[in-house]
């Protein structure tokens, strides 16, 4: 056997198709029973039994309920519930990969020849592999099909990334293949595809299969394949730029919140035991987020902070009626005042000193009016001051001015 190729590039990852849910035109359905599956997890179960644990962790550290993952990894990293073919975030990230490897093709390697014999175990033998080798990689759908023109390999996988920040296990192809030592930038697939060519041309050797070289335009790909190749790198291009933003935009939120933290140490060693008034509370609501709340405060939070400063005001309200009445009041009070000084002055002759001295004692201005109409016997229909004198003027106590002329 003599210059065969080497076919190992990116599928359309349709696990549908890779588990035959349905037949294409180019499946010969007599022949599926002889395709081995040598891997097939649920994507549901996959990403619960990879990222369950993360965002068990995760959720344990969130104070806010609404910040918790609710409803599993996948919908939370996709926007929607897990499904049968790849699904791509926002970021770029695929909700799977899927590596498509064949030795040969249907000139050379045909199925039901010999040679596709030996190329069944060399993929065989591949794909056992694949997990210990790439351990980031976590395969849950791996079957080899024999029921089309060529033997050839599904390899679907998650790529496992551990995280400094938000979940510390996500879906991150240039993490992994970081962690996996393949470097970063855009060569890391490349380095990584190429360690499994060479993986994959070893197996090929030890079976006698001798694999054609590499053309010099496109390496060891075929047009297709490098085509692929392409798009991987375009890909991966995009998730770094996409990671490299969400970076820098945390940064500057937090570079903000500590700007925040620090204004607000400042502010409250300016106050130094100061206490807000009710208006400068309530200025506060004027500095809502754009979420409808105050920074680190929620809206049932700020709603009884804003009643407690409608409460302050209206307060504060009724305080400055009751001192403008009481203003009122005072003055009042010293007319009377003023009044009981000057009939004080004109019983002072009349009455006898142990009454003067009864009145003395009395401050009060009712108090002496009540005392001097038990002292002089005069009826409960006197009330006031003005009653009071003209009483006394009539009994002879008092005498004015106009009597003291005639005199």
């Amino acid at each position: 056997m003599a210059g065969k190729s080497i076919s190992h590039g990116q599928g359309k990852g349709s696990l549908s198709h890779n588990n035959r849910k349905f037949h294409a035109k180019n499946v010969d359905s007599s022949r599926t029973k002889d395709n081995v599956t040598f891997v097939k997890i649920p994507i549901k179960q996959a990403y619960e039994d990879i990222f369950g644990a993360a965002v068990e962790r995760y959720n344990a550290k969130q104070k806010r309920s609404n910040r918790k993952i609710k409803d599993g990894y996948f919908q939370y990293a996709f926007g929607r519930k897990p499904c049968d073919t790849v699904i791509e975030a926002t970021d770029k990230r695929k909700s799977f990969y899927e590596d498509v490897v064949q030795i040969g093709d249907m000139k050379d390697t045909g199925v039901g020849s010999a040679d596709a014999e030996i190329a069944k175990q060399c993929l065989t033998e591949y794909a056992t592999g694949f997990q210990e080798r790439n351990p980031n990689f976590r395969v849950f759908n791996n079957v080899l099909h024999i029921d089309e023109a060529t033997p050839h390999l599904h390899i679907d996988y998650i790529p496992v990334a551990h995280c400094k920040r938000g979940l510390d296990t996500q879906n991150g192809m240039a993490i992994a293949l970081k962690e996996m030592g393949f470097g970063e930038g855009k060569d890391a697939i490349s380095r990584w595809r190429e360690r499994e060519r060479k993986v994959l041309e070893d197996i090929c050797k030890r079976h006698g299969i001798e694999v054609a070289p590499p053309q010099k335009a496109r390496g060891t790909f075929t047009v297709e394949e490098y085509k692929r190749y392409k798009d991987n790198i375009a890909v991966l291009e995009k998730e770094k730029q996409a990671a490299l933003e969400r970076e820098k935009a945390a940064l500057e939120r937090a570079e903000t919140a500590e700007k925040s933290a620090q204004a607000a140490e400042k502010q409250l060693e300016e106050l130094n035991g100061k206490v807000l008034t009710a208006e400068e509370l309530k200025a506060i609501e004027g500095k809502k987020s754009i979420g409808g709340a105050l920074k680190n405060v929620s809206w049932e939070e700020w709603q009884s902070v804003k009643a407690t400063a409608d409460s302050a005001i209206a307060k504060n309200a009724e305080i400055a009626r009751l001192k403008k009445e009481n203003e009122q009041l005072q003055s009042e009070n010293k007319k009377l005042c003023d009044d009981n000084a000057a009939l004080h002055y004109e019983l002072t002759s009349s009455l006898s000193p142990h009454n003067v001295q009864r009145l003395k004692e009395k401050n009060d201005h009712q108090n002496q009016i009540r005392l001097l109409k038990k002292v002089l016997g005069i009826n409960g229909e006197v009330g006031n001051y003005n009653e009071l004198r003209q009483e006394l003027i009539q009994r002879g106590y008092i005498q004015t001015n106009s009597q003291n002329r005639k005199r």
